[in-house]
């Protein structure tokens, strides 16, 4: 039988669980969810695409249409690469100071970047995206924040793959919080089957636990304010974890799994593997969600192996 994907969107979702068998605690078995394998490099392919057709299906946006989102790291290159394939026009607004490659590898796939002021930070970006949109007929501001076919996308595919592909074996789900898509769907799906779902926040920026926003170097995860779209107490618990701990786990993935990801895959993966010696988890299947590859962070010092 033939398998071959009308276009890139088909590649979106299914991606692999493999074993860290090196970096398990004993008796645990930490597995990882290769979400950096999705199309764009990073589980924001999901978001992206399921929040483009939660739009076309509700009317929100047309044939032709223009899509405005913030965003100078993934999940701005996933509505690129999933809202250009689909034909529609995008357009990224990020904050001054965002590197030449990232705004390259943007523009490559067809999207137009906006740039903010740097001292307005992400909250400036935000404001100018809605103005943009306001500005274009036919334009949709998309919101990941805010956006509720954001989790649910979440849900029905990552949750459930992880579900499925564990037979019901899975006794903890690690996962990043950025704009809160994940750690909200798999939240959703999993209290049906009483699994906790723990989330992963930059130590330097522990908003989820109440404490103040502040400067990290983990992109991917630590928005520096609470999605609406999430409940922090929903999770059973909130992982602080500190640049360096970020970079030693990516080190560690690479290193003994040889697995080239992303720092927020550093992240989790430190984070997975503390919660995995905690007596409750002990014995249990526990799986961190990866969401970033390394290829995005070149520039990183979670990538220069040698440190």
């Amino acid at each position: 039988m033939a398998r071959i994907a009308a276009d890139v969107t088909w590649l979106v979702g299914r991606t692999p669980l493999v074993e860290l068998a090196r970096l398990s605690p004993p008796n645990t078995r930490l597995v990882a969810k290769l979400d950096a394998w999705n199309p764009s490099g990073s589980n924001k392919d999901r978001a992206a695409l399921g929040m483009i057709r939660h739009a076309e299906r509700s009317g929100f946006l047309r044939a032709g249409g223009t899509i405005v989102e913030c965003s100078s790291g993934d999940l701005g290159l996933a509505i690129a690469t999933i809202g250009c394939r689909l034909g529609y026009r995008v357009i990224l607004t990020m904050p001054d100071g965002t590197s030449e490659q990232a705004r390259s590898r943007l523009r490559a796939l067809g999207a137009e970047v906006v740039v903010t002021p740097i001292d307005e930070g992400m909250r400036g970006a935000m404001v100018r995206a809605e103005q943009v949109a306001k500005q274009i007929a036919g334009a949709l501001c998309l919101q990941a924040f805010t956006n509720r076919a954001n989790a649910r996308v979440h849900a029905d595919t990552t949750a459930r793959e992880i579900w499925e592909d564990t037979d019901g074996g899975v006794g903890l789900v690690v996962v990043p919080v950025g704009t809160g898509g994940t750690a909200a769907g798999c939240v959703a799906f999993f209290r049906e089957f009483a699994v906790p779902v723990a989330g992963v926040q930059p130590a330097a920026s522990p908003v989820l636990s109440g404490g103040r926003s502040g400067a990290h170097n983990i992109p991917g995860i630590g928005a520096g304010f609470i999605p609406e779209i999430l409940t922090p107490s929903d999770l059973v618990a909130i992982v602080d974890v500190s640049d360096s701990e970020a970079i030693d786990g990516a080190r560690a993935l690479a290193r003994l799994e040889s697995l080239r990801l992303g720092p927020a895959s550093g992240a989790v993966v430190h984070a997975a593997s503390r919660l995995a010696q905690q007596p409750q988890f002990l014995g249990k299947l526990v799986v961190a969600v990866l969401p970033d590859t390394a290829d995005h962070y070149l520039d990183h010092p979670a990538m220069r192996l040698e440190a």
